[in-house]
């Protein structure tokens, strides 16, 4: 396969290997990956890590993880700067990060199926353990690749290496650490903030970021879960990491995946978006099959899940919940048949402007379909906004709007009451 790229970029033995040459590599595999062809695509990609040599020495082997009242700011700030240096990675370690990412991702995609299906044989075990492997030797070069998707990769396959001995982990936890079988709190939001916010300031120092960050209440890590897993990281995170990792991984990823859905219907339900968890219910019941391969742990998650809608349903129409699930399930069913058929147009549109000769780097590859087809996306709204509510002084500063108010009403107060007695 590697003898079918171009002459023009395919080295010459003992010639370094041209960004380009390498660019076409990790294409290459992802396209046949994409195809089925995972062997081809993981063969490739081996041959391309020879390529890269010397690479980087992997990780050390991670102690068992020990919660001892964690510094959530130094936490994230560590990581924060691991992030901020490997801006700066040269094109060699860009190309290190990608092989082993795309590595990790594409053994995953090809041996987890076969386990869910009923695979057991231990070999698989170890082909998800080396996708682990790979996976976190792509984050310790670039940790914050793909917006920190490869982190919440890891801990998915953590979580699934632990459910091999404690399979009743699954329907206690989700993949992020979060019990499942229980209507939570509503958490997430800003509990307290000085000032309005410009979060895509660039000015913004890096103690500053972590700040504004830890007001946004922490998910996962339950201490039982994360002591059976061991997860990547050690302290809960804000609910926007992993929803935006499950999205990535769902979108462009792996695709739809019922410990994403259970996950995301676990943190929208916590932070009050309860028609978006109940989708998120519905999504993983649908997808059952692919939970695990003993089907009376994938009937106990589809319990959990009825479980929680039924309590949701009861929280947003308490006089008909059954006549509210209706509905909700009848809507449910026709925007995944939009959203499924919308996917298909645009993979078949794909297709043609291939088959057309139509370059893959034209600007313009798909302004005909979007010319033809609205967003899919919804409105934003204040998705992107930050909401401050003050709940305490942080200093006196902060007490002076409500001293000139009381000092307001105390003059408004001497000036009518005298005029009261005297009439």
């Amino acid at each position: 396969m590697l003898e079918k790229l171009s002459p023009t970029t395919r080295p010459k033995p003992d010639e370094t290997p041209s960004i380009k040459y390498l660019d076409a590599l990790d294409d290459l595999a992802v396209g046949l990956e994409q195809t089925g062809q995972s062997d081809e695509a993981m063969a490739i990609l081996q041959k391309k890590l020879v390529l890269v040599s010397p690479l980087p020495a992997p990780p050390a082997t991670r102690p068992a993880y020990v919660r001892a009242n964690p510094n959530w700011p130094e936490i994230k700030r560590v990581d924060l700067d691991k992030i901020l240096a490997a801006q700066n990675l040269t094109p060699i370690q860009h190309h290190q990060y990608t092989t082993f990412a795309n590595l990790g991702t594409i053994l995953l995609l090809d041996v987890l199926p076969k386990f869910l299906a009923g695979n057991t044989d231990p070999i698989i075990k170890s082909q998800i353990q080396q996708s682990l492997d790979y996976i976190e030797r792509a984050i310790a070069i670039n940790p914050g690749g793909h917006f920190g998707r490869e982190v919440w990769q890891a801990i998915l396959i953590e979580h699934l290496l632990a459910a091999f001995d404690h399979s009743d982990l699954l329907t206690q936890y989700d993949m992020i650490g979060e019990q499942v079988d229980s209507l939570g709190e509503r958490r997430g939001g800003w509990d307290y903030g000085r000032r309005p916010l410009n979060l895509s300031d660039p000015k913004i120092s890096a103690d500053e970021r972590v700040s504004i960050r830890s007001s946004i209440d922490p998910f996962g890590d339950a201490i039982v879960w994360a002591q059976l897993v061991n997860p990547d990281y050690t302290s809960p995170m804000p609910f926007d990491e992993p929803t935006l990792a499950i999205i990535g991984m769902w979108t462009i990823g792996g695709g739809p995946n019922p410990h994403f859905a259970l996950a995301l219907g676990r943190i929208m339900e916590s932070i009050g978006q309860l028609h978006i968890s109940w989708n998120a219910y519905e999504r993983a019941v649908e997808l059952k099959d692919g939970f695990w391969p003993d089907p009376a742990i994938r009937e106990k998650m589809v319990a959990i899940c009825r479980s929680q809608q039924d309590k949701i349903a009861r929280l947003e129409e308490p006089t008909n919940p059954t006549g509210w699930q209706d509905k909700m399930r009848k809507q449910h069913q026709s925007e995944l048949a939009w959203g499924l058929a919308y996917q298909k147009e645009y993979q078949d549109f794909e297709a043609s402007r291939i088959a057309a000769g139509v370059s893959l780097n034209d600007p313009n590859f798909y302004t005909p379909f979007f010319q033809t087809h609205p967003s899919i996306a919804s409105a934003p709204g204040l998705s992107d906004d930050a909401i401050v509510t003050q709940l305490k002084a942080n200093s006196w500063l902060d007490l002076l709007p409500c001293l000139i108010l009381a000092f307001g009403i105390g003059m408004a107060l001497a000036l009518v009451v005298p005029e009261k007695v005297l009439s």
